[in-house]
């Protein structure tokens, strides 16, 4: 027993630091809890009055649960949609037309409240994008004795265009402009509606709205650069000078947009001149000239074949610190491109590469385009070799076609069929316009299973033909002399692809069909028109007329019967000119056709 109490004696003095702790803690803990028991209290007291309910805000009194009589008290009607109109507007909507509905008499009510009203309602609706209910709310305004006031005009005005509602601001203008004692002094409605009425391509509006805004007050730039817009939009050059020239005189700052604008719409009505001008003025203002007002103008005088006032414009920005840009360079080159100035092409296509310009496809097609335009076809597939090594571009499609076209013209089907496959190796597919130039391709040599072939293929790849395809391909058959085939084309062939059977076809064939003194064939492919269409007098002429130079009278006069069934005019000259080749030749049977033919043609006959 006393060796168990000094073991435990001997473990309480090991523990005697650990238990000293507990000690001291416990005791200031104690004490704590006792001392703040007074604190604790004091801020209970202070939470219980801060959260003390403070008075609710008003709420909306739900339409179900509404007495009938209350919707007819203008005073809870105001108010009541004025609550709804924070937050739940279709409510609000509601409550209004319930109220209509139950008699409230807007004629009746006090002026503050019905204007209270009605601007809470009209706003509300236009911030949630309902600016047609606007309207309707409006309309209902007006209907019952009240008219719209010029502020709620601003208000609704200011929120459809904040809210890019610019159709329907227009539409809320158009009807509570219909009241002759409305009067907008406020500058800014008509600012607004100057903008709307540029944002819809109103432009009829424009000129009206910016004298109304003028004689509110002066127009801001804003106003100015909706006005240029409007004048651009309708290439009205003259329009957009005098805006700058108004500018000047009310000491408004012409801004870069604006000058860029007005030069533009000048090169747009080609009065190149006029913006050369303007130009000058931009420099003299200083810092609103940039590489975009040169090309602009470096555009219109290419387009206008005016190439060495282009290339001047060029040397001039040069001397002014600009850098050229691909856009210039690019102008640069399609305009001696289109001169047939293809030197001064190479001369540009050279001076970008010194300096490092990027290049691009657009770039080189476009001198590959002038080499293949010369004649130059070696010079144009030498382009097309430093093309590829660029690791930056690759030929598309537009440049594999002139390449295909350009050996096609000289005769080198051979080179435009590796054209051909480069393309397709180059992950390209052939379009319409690769098909036709290689069709094209084969009629010289009357590479007839070459051909079939090519157009198997652009079936096959679902390339669809067109009317010129058959036009090739009829000049392939008539060139080879496959008569029979080239009927069946038109026959067979242009329905299965569903392609518009036009009159020029047949017209094409029957041509090609008298070359050849094939009478029969060209009556059969007249024959062949006048069921899907009638002939014009146009091409009734024509074909006559290359009958009667050839000699072929059998066959003019069959045509003319052929056009007589059809109810096809005839020209009374060409059925005279008929009928004189067959006198003079001494051909009586022909006559008596022709005679007959002109009698179901209801023309006179002199011979």
């Amino acid at each position: 027993m006393e060796s168990v109490i000094e073991l435990a004696f001997e473990g309480l003095y090991m523990l005697r630091i650990e238990l000293s702790f507990l000690l001291v803690f416990g005791g200031l803990w104690a004490a704590g809890r006792v001392f703040s028991r007074p604190d604790k209290a004091r801020k209970a007291q202070g939470a219980a009055l801060v959260r003390r309910p403070s008075r609710r805000p008003e709420e909306a009194v739900p339409l179900a649960n509404v007495d009938p009589k209350k919707l007819q008290e203008p005073g809870w009607v105001v108010s009541q949609v004025s609550l709804l109109c924070r937050s739940q507007v279709q409510k609000a909507l509601e409550l209004y037309r319930a109220a209509m509905r139950q008699g409230l008499s807007v004629k009746d009510m006090p002026t503050e409240g019905c204007q209270q009203l009605y601007s809470n309602l009209v706003t509300a609706v236009i911030r949630v994008g309902q600016a047609d209910d606007a309207l309707s709310l409006m309309k209902d305004l007006r209907r019952n004795g009240r008219s719209v006031d010029a502020s709620l005009l601003c208000s609704a005005t200011k929120l459809c265009t904040s809210k890019q509602l610019f159709a329907d601001c227009l539409a809320i203008y158009d009807f509570t402009s219909q009241d002759p004692k409305l009067d907008i002094q406020d500058k800014s409605v008509w600012s607004c509606l100057l903008f709307c009425a540029v944002e819809t391509k109103g432009f009829h509006r424009c000129s009206h709205f910016f004298d109304r805004l003028k004689a509110c007050g002066a127009p801001s730039p804003k106003d100015f650069g909706n006005m240029v817009r409007f004048a651009s939009s309708t290439s009205n050059w003259r329009l957009a000078l005098n805006l700058i020239d108004e500018m000047h005189k009310a000491q408004v700052e012409v801004d870069s947009v604006v000058y860029n604008t007005v030069l533009a719409a000048c090169v747009s009505a080609e009065q190149l001149d006029q913006a050369r001008k303007l130009l000058d003025d931009m420099v003299e203002a200083g810092g609103v000239t940039d590489v975009i007002t040169y090309n602009t103008l470096a555009k219109g005088y290419a387009k206008a074949g005016r190439m060495d006032m282009c290339f001047e414009l060029y040397k001039l920005m040069r001397g002014r610190g600009l850098n050229p840009s691909q856009v210039t360079y690019g102008i640069l080159l399609d305009g001696f491109i289109n001169d047939n100035e293809v030197e001064k092409a190479v001369d540009i296509f050279n001076t970008m590469r010194a300096e490092g310009c990027q290049m691009n496809t657009v770039l080189y097609t476009t001198l590959i385009k002038g080499f293949a335009r010369a004649g130059q076809v070696d010079q144009a597939v030498q382009i097309y070799e430093e093309m590829r090594k660029e690791r930056s571009m690759q030929p598309d499609v537009i440049t594999f076609s002139i390449l295909i076209k350009a050996n096609c013209d000289v005769g080198r089907l051979e080179d435009a069929l590796k054209m051909l496959l480069a393309m397709k190796e180059a992950g390209l597919k052939p379009d319409e316009v690769v098909f036709n130039n290689l069709l094209g391709g084969c009629i010289n040599d009357c590479k007839m299973e070459l051909a079939k072939d090519l157009y198997k293929e652009m079936i096959s790849s679902n390339v669809k033909p067109s009317v010129a395809t058959f036009s090739i391909l009829i000049r392939l058959y008539a060139q080879c002399k496959r008569w029979d085939e080239a009927v069946d084309l038109l026959r067979q062939e242009l329905p299965e692809q569903r392609v518009s059977p036009e009159p020029r076809l047949f017209g094409q064939l029957a041509q090609c069909c008298l070359r050849d003194r094939q009478g029969r064939r060209a009556s059969e492919v007249y024959k062949m028109l006048t069921e899907t269409s009638t002939p014009t007098a146009a091409m009734n002429s024509t074909l006559l007329g290359m009958c009667a130079k050839l000699n072929m009278l059998d066959t003019g006069a069959e045509i003319m019967h052929l056009a007589a069934n059809a109810n096809s005019r005839v020209d009374p000259r060409d059925a005279a000119m008929m009928l004189e080749a067959a006198l003079r030749k001494k051909k009586p049977q022909v006559m008596g056709a022709l005679k007959e033919a002109m009698v179901k043609l209801n023309l006179p006959v002199h011979a």
